[in-house]
């Protein structure tokens, strides 16, 4: 019975999250939210999300940053490996800034 317990307290959370629903996290959204908090940070806020739509990271104070230019077409960002090279380096870019600010 602690098993089963345990187990649902350990699952629960992932099935019920909104990362969990889209069954499948790119590694362009990974680079997104590690550049986007060190982006947001320099800015004394934190990474809340990204759209797709305006190509930009949003942070929790409401200011937004632009993604690089290129990754995003038609109001979508489709992970390719030549987007996904672009955001590595605007994540690798903006976490040696934010580097810098601390």
């Amino acid at each position: 019975m602690k098993l089963i317990v345990f187990g649902v307290v350990l699952i629960l959370p992932a099935v019920l999250s909104e990362d969990f629903s889209s069954g499948f996290i790119s590694e362009c959204d990974g680079y997104i939210e590690q550049g986007g908090g060190s982006a947001c940070g320099i800015r004394k806020s934190h990474y809340s999300g990204y759209d797709p739509k305006t190509c930009t990271v949003t942070c929790t104070d409401g200011t937004k940053v632009k993604l690089p230019e290129g990754v995003c077409s038609h109001g979508d960002l489709e992970c390719t490996p030549e987007v996904e090279k672009k955001i590595a380096e605007w994540n690798l870019k903006m976490q040696a800034d934010f580097q810098k600010y601390i």
